[in-house]
């Protein structure tokens, strides 16, 4: 009897030591996270930004400050460290009325063990209103800043938004994205690879003759590049454009590329992977029904091709009102889909997992509110995803759930992370010490 009185309690000690694994946090107004890592026996690491908004003398606010925000958390989800840079030049503001803004937008993890975040930046002497720079800064797992670099146009605008970063085989970093010459002309594909001390590489505007925003870059097996996105299809309507995919060599050159056959709406090819067998998948998306009216079906979809652009396969999956997928390839060769989801009617924004086998079938997909217990108010804004070394997933982006800021009158965005285990429940399956120092901010001089 007394040893069955004590198994029990020793069940009731296990299932309570599972935390709920997500998780939000606030720093000012607006905060969101574009990117989640793991270092393994370090934690987990979130990039993004954070918009403190700053407030005049009345207490409304004045001017946007945005700063690039890299958080570190132990297994447990609970916050290490965290560190801002970014809003130091002051000749900026003394020019053109407003803050600098930084932002970081996606990061790997390089072969030593450290952190290589890419982003854009105007902290640098911006020479006009709309002038931003590339920015790469390193950082070891304790979140000191070990070096950045950064690689300016003048009078450019070169943005990273909402594009994903990629490692080389060189241990360096492929960023994609736009950029624009503030003299009229519209968004061009823009691609740039540096090295793994931040030199650039080369640096490309990848066929002129279109318009449009890369969303996603890898290296393929013949040291090219291949990168998908968004080709507009008008210069007066952004709302009317098609997926695009190209190949490029090694020096950016176009080699081939694929312009899928959906215009009239907002059509995207959001994030390219190469697979184990030395292929390619990419997951992109189409307005499905109702082109054009205030509440769209968008599809989402996964292509295989070879190096040649050969398609292998493609499979349609969900339909939704929402867009921003990602796709990871797992260690067993399936694949992880994670992005945002909202009902058809455009009502509920939630975060969204799915797994699929190696040949693109879904097995389960998963739907989270955004914290727990809280309504679909919360509206999380899912932006990247991973697996972790557990077997789990993770997820981060942004959630209103929970940060009212009187000074604007409503609802502003915390950071979101979310960990589940191998079947996508939402539950950690690590359960270590809790970590003896709090929340803090690392001050390193900038620039």
């Amino acid at each position: 009897m007394y040893l069955l009185i004590f198994l029990l309690f020793t069940l009731y000690l296990t299932c309570s030591a599972q935390l709920v694994f997500d998780k939000h946090f606030t720093f000012n107004a607006f905060s969101s996270g574009f990117k989640v890592l793991e270092i393994s026996g370090e934690g987990y690491f979130v990039v993004g930004y954070n918009d403190s908004l700053a407030v005049d003398s009345n207490g409304q606010p004045a001017l946007d400050y945005i700063q690039g925000l890299i958080v570190k958390l132990n297994y447990n989800g609970d916050t290490i460290g965290a560190f801002q840079i970014g809003n130091g030049d002051t000749m900026y503001s003394a020019q053109f009325g407003g803050n600098s803004d930084d932002y970081f937008r996606s990061a790997i993890v390089t072969d030593d063990g450290n952190i290589l975040v890419s982003g854009e930046t105007q902290s640098y002497n911006a020479q006009n209103f709309y002038d931003y720079d590339l920015w790469l800064l390193k950082f070891n797992p304790n979140l000191d800043t070990l070096w950045t670099q950064r690689f300016s146009l003048p009078d450019s605008q070169m943005s990273l938004y909402p594009s994903i970063s990629s490692k080389t085989h060189e241990d360096g970093i492929v960023v994609s994205g736009y950029e624009n010459a503030w003299g009229g002309s519209v968004n061009k594909f823009m691609l740039a690879v540096f090295d793994s001390i931040g030199n650039l590489k080369f640096h490309k505007t990848l066929m002129p003759q279109f318009s449009g925003n890369l969303l996603s870059a890898i290296e393929s097996s013949d040291h090219g590049f291949i990168a998908t996105g968004i080709k507009y299809n008008s210069s007066v309507n952004f709302s009317d454009n098609s997926p695009i995919v190209i190949k490029t060599d090694s020096l950016g050159n176009t080699l081939w590329y694929k312009i899928l056959p959906f215009w009239g709406d907002y059509h995207l090819a959001e994030n390219i992977i190469k697979t184990q067998d030395g292929n390619y998948i990419y997951v992109w998306e189409n307005v499905f029904y109702n082109s054009g009216a205030a509440h769209k079906m968008w599809q989402t979809h996964a292509t295989k091709i070879d190096e040649q652009g050969i398609e292998l396969w493609t499979k349609d999956y969900h339909y939704s009102f929402d867009q921003h997928k990602r796709i990871v390839e797992l260690p067993n060769g399936n694949l992880m889909v994670s992005g945002r989801y909202t009902d058809t009617l455009g009502n509920g924004i939630k975060g969204f997992l799915m797994v699929c086998d190696s040949n693109g079938d879904s097995l389960w997909t998963r739907k989270f509110n955004g914290a727990p217990g809280s309504s679909p108010g919360s509206n999380p804004r899912c932006s990247d995803g991973t697996f972790t070394s557990d077997g789990g997933y993770i997820l981060t982006g942004e959630t209103y759930c929970c940060n009212f800021n009187p000074f604007i009158g409503g609802w502003t965005s915390s950071l979101w992370i979310l960990k589940t285990d191998s079947f996508g429940l939402i539950t950690s399956v690590i359960n270590l010490p809790k970590p003896s120092m709090e929340l803090n901010s690392i001050g390193n001089s900038f620039p």
